[in-house]
C-alpha cells in the first residue's frame, strides 16, 4: 500500500500528527510534509488542526473510508500471495509404509507442522507397489519403503538406501508357532497375512520381466489374507491361525496389539532387505524436494543406526 496513504491512516486513526509519527517511527516534520503533498495533489484539505488534535475534514472522511478498504484489500492480497508461496515452496506429498511412519516419519511430520503451521502436508500410507504407482502418477514426490529389485526400472526412478531391516513373522498369543524356534517350512504351513491390496494391476511396474507377466508372482497365495489396512490385518491374525509377514523393526508396537514374533531356529535367520527412499529424477533435480529427500534419508539412517540396523 502507498506509504503516504499509510501515514494518512495513522494520523486519522490516532488523531494526532505527533502520535502517528511515533507509531510510524518517522519525524513529525516528515509526516507534515508528506500530508501537505497529498493535500496538494488532491486539491483539498484533509485535516483541520485544533487544540484537540487533527480532525478529518469531509474530504478527509471520504479518503479515510476508502483508504481503509484499500488497506484491507492490500493486506488480503499479501496474505493470499504468502499462502501461495508457502504451498509452492513448503508443501510436501510423501508415501510411506506403516513401519517407517511409526518409526520416525510421523515425528518428522509433527515437527514440520510446528515449524511451518501453514504448509500443506499429504502422507499416503501403503506398500511399496501402491506408493510406486502414486509416484509415477505424480501424486507423491517420494516414498519410503523396502527395496523391490527391478521395480519401475524403466520409469526414471532411483532407490536411495538409508539402512537395512529384517522381515519377521507375527502370530497371536497361543499360536502353535510360538511353542519352539521355527523354520520357514513351519511358517508356510499356515495362512499368510500381508498388508497390501491384490497386486495384479501392478505387474506393469516390472516391464523388464515381461516373461513373467501373467504368472502368479503378484497374485494372492491360497488360503491367504491381505488388506490395505494394518488394523484389519492385525484383527485377522488375532482371530485366526494366520501369520503376519512384516518387518521385525516394529515388533514392540505389534506386541502392544497382541501379536508376537516367531523365533527362528539357529540354522535359519530373518531375511534382510535394504530400506530407503524411491524418487523420480525430477524430484532429485528439484532443489527444494532434493533437500527434503536428503533430510528424511539422514533421519532414517540415524534412526536405524541407533537401533544397530545401519
Amino acid at each position: 500500500m502507498d506509504k503516504i496513504l499509510q501515514q494518512f491512516l495513522a494520523i486519522a486513526e490516532s488523531g494526532s500528527f505527533s502520535r502517528a509519527a511515533q507509531l510510524l517511527s518517522v519525524t513529525q516534520p516528515t509526516l507534515t510534509f508528506n500530508i501537505k503533498k497529498l493535500e496538494e495533489s488532491l486539491g483539498v484539505m484533509l485535516f483541520k488542526r485544533t487544540a484537540r488534535g487533527a480532525i478529518l475534514t469531509p474530504y478527509g472522511v471520504t479518503l479515510f473510508q476508502n483508504a481503509r478498504m484499500m488497506r484491507k484489500l492490500y493486506d488480503n492480497t499479501i496474505d493470499q500471495i504468502e499462502r501461495q508461496r508457502i504451498h509452492s515452496e513448503l508443501s510436501i506429498s510423501i508415501g510411506v509404509g506403516y513401519t517407517w511412519w511409526i518409526l520416525f516419519l510421523r515425528d518428522w511430520v509433527f515437527e514440520r507442522r510446528r515449524v511451518y503451521p501453514d504448509a500443506p502436508v499429504h502422507v499416503s500410507v501403503g506398500n511399496q507397489l501402491r506408493c510406486m504407482d502414486q509416484l509415477l502418477a505424480g501424486e507423491i514426490s517420494m516414498f519410503l519403503g523396502h527395496e523391490t529389485p527391478g521395480m519401475a526400472a524403466e520409469f526414471n526412478t532411483r532407490f536411495l538406501p538409508f539402512g537395512n531391516a529384517k522381515q519377521g513373522y507375527f502370530v497371536r498369543q497361543g499360536h502353535p508357532l510360538l511353542d519352539e524356534p521355527r523354520g520357514f517350512e513351519d511358517i508356510q504351513a499356515y495362512p499368510i497375512v500381508v498388508v497390501g491390496s491384490p497386486e495384479e494391476r501392478y505387474e506393469r511396474l516390472f516391464l523388464r520381466d515381461r516373461d513373467t507377466l501373467g504368472s502368479p508372482r503378484f497374485r494372492m497365495e491360497p488360503n491367504s489374507f491381505s488388506s490395505n489396512s494394518m488394523a484389519a490385518c492385525v484383527d485377522y491374525v488375532l482371530k485366526s491361525e494366520g501369520v503376519l509377514r512384516f518387518t521385525s523393526i516394529v515388533a514392540k508396537e505389534l506386541a502392544e496389539k497382541g501379536l508376537h514374533q516367531v523365533t527362528w531356529r539357529d540354522d535359519q535367520a530373518e531375511r534382510s532387505a535394504r530400506v530407503g527412499i524411491y524418487a523420480t529424477h525430477s524430484t532429485e533435480n528439484d532443489p527444494r524436494l532434493a533437500a527434503l529427500l536428503e533430510e528424511i534419508r539422514a533421519l532414517g539412517a540415524s534412526k536405524l543406526a541407533v537401533m544397530g540396523l545401519d
